[in-house]
């Protein structure tokens, strides 16, 4: 699983990756819009609330003189949560996909044989930076925000920091698949498994030909490709049985 999550963050680093974004201020607006919103609880379900509250009654849940209150307190509960949907739709509508741009200067460094522990550990420091966010009117706080295209609270650099050594030996390693990316874009992938599983197994206190051994050589695209969900249902034949004479 390790492995697997380092391999996907190396490809967002080589690829990119799509982020969601709405402003802030289309944001407001689109909250004061769906507190206007008038929204009102149907006969029908009112009827069905008050079926549901004397039923508790009966069964000596509710008192008979909290009736009135517990209709008015469901009623207003339908109400605000039909209220906050209304606006994630709202929400969803308006918001832009943006996409992170890949980042080929740090793969050409990650990739490159020569490149030394230290140099790793320097440009893992540039993975994340530091924001200040308004959390609520008037109230500001410093947060830190992945400057790479890899998702919040990715693990790869704290791990290439730690693990800097082991990485650049399996870098050095002679199973690593160096081979003309340009003629076949596919290598570039197997170098990212190869590298995943062996800092997987750095990680884990496990040796590099160990770990490639154990995980195996198929990457996560291919695991799924092989599996049988991502094979179509087949139609079960009607066995057909020959009557006896």
């Amino acid at each position: 699983m390790l492995a697997h999550q380092l391999y996907w963050d190396f490809r967002r680093l080589a690829e990119g990756r799509p982020r969601r974004f709405l402003d802030k201020s289309k944001r407001e607006e689109l909250d004061k819009r769906a507190a206007r919103a008038k929204l009102k609880v149907s006969r029908t379900r009112k009827e069905t609330i008050e079926r549901d509250v004397l039923e508790q009654i009966r069964l000596g849940c509710l008192q008979a003189n909290q009736k009135d209150e517990k209709i008015r307190d469901v009623e207003e509960a339908e109400l605000f949560t039909r209220r906050k949907m209304f606006g994630e739709k709202l929400r969803a509508r308006f918001t832009k996909q943006l996409r992170f741009a890949a980042e080929p200067e740090v793969i050409d460094v990650l990739l490159n044989p020569r490149t030394s522990a230290r140099q790793v550990r320097e440009f893992c420091k540039e993975a994340f930076m530091t924001r200040t966010i308004e959390v609520v009117p008037g109230v500001f706080r410093d947060v830190e925000v992945g400057a790479w295209p890899i998702v919040p609270g990715s693990v790869l650099p704290g791990y290439l920091t730690k693990h800097a050594e082991q990485y650049i030996a399996a870098l050095n390693d002679p199973r690593f698949p160096n081979c003309e990316v340009e003629q076949r874009p596919t290598n570039r992938l197997k170098q990212f498994w190869f590298l995943s599983r062996a800092l997987a197994g750095a990680v884990l206190g496990v040796r590099t030909r160990t770990a490639i051994n154990l995980v195996g050589s198929l990457r996560p695209e291919q695991v799924f490709q092989e599996s049988r969900y991502a094979k179509p249902t087949r139609k079960r034949r009607q066995k057909k049985y020959k009557m006896s004479r």
